[in-house]
């Protein structure tokens, strides 16, 4: 069988093959002066990959939020919640920060705000929510006044 990701592969190791040097030591499948080469491109104790990042590093990811690296070994928190906790201090569960004019790369004080997580819900899952504040108050008032109307109505047919 063909390797499905490289076409010109004739062969490809199958699912269950057992490896030519499982369960034996180094030196029973290499020659003393090939472990020999091998060491020096070993890592050595405390040495570093070539891509490691030192804490402070920053990086955005798919969704556009900036990440900023916080502790070893890789842990990145989103940079708004690092620079809130600095302001205000910690962050009460479950609540979010968010950004007032919704850049993500607007890291202002002022820009930033918090909220719940009920509060974000039915902020984001209004109908309405994809039209402006002004047009979201009048869609409001409008309901408000139907169901006044209504009330006044309901009361005037029991009456009769």
């Amino acid at each position: 069988m063909a390797c499905p990701h490289h076409p010109g592969r004739k062969s490809w190791i199958k699912k269950g093959t057992v490896p030519p040097n499982k369960g034996k030591k180094q030196i029973e499948y290499m020659t003393p002066e090939a472990i020999e080469r091998t060491k020096a491109t070993r890592f050595k104790k405390g040495q570093r990959v070539w891509n490691h990042k030192p804490v402070g590093y920053e990086r955005v990811n798919t969704s556009g939020y900036t990440e900023v690296k916080t502790a070893e070994p890789n842990k990145f928190e989103l940079k708004h919640r690092v620079i809130w906790r600095q302001h205000y201090g910690k962050i009460p569960r479950g609540h979010n920060v968010q950004f007032r004019d919704g850049n993500p790369q607007n890291f202002n004080i002022e820009n930033l705000y918090l909220i719940s997580r009920s509060e974000q819900l039915s902020k984001e899952n209004s109908i309405h929510a994809r039209y402006p504040k002004d047009v979201q108050l009048a869609i409001q008032m409008k309901g408000a006044l139907n169901r006044y109307i209504n009330k006044i109505k309901n009361n005037n047919d029991s009456a009769v």
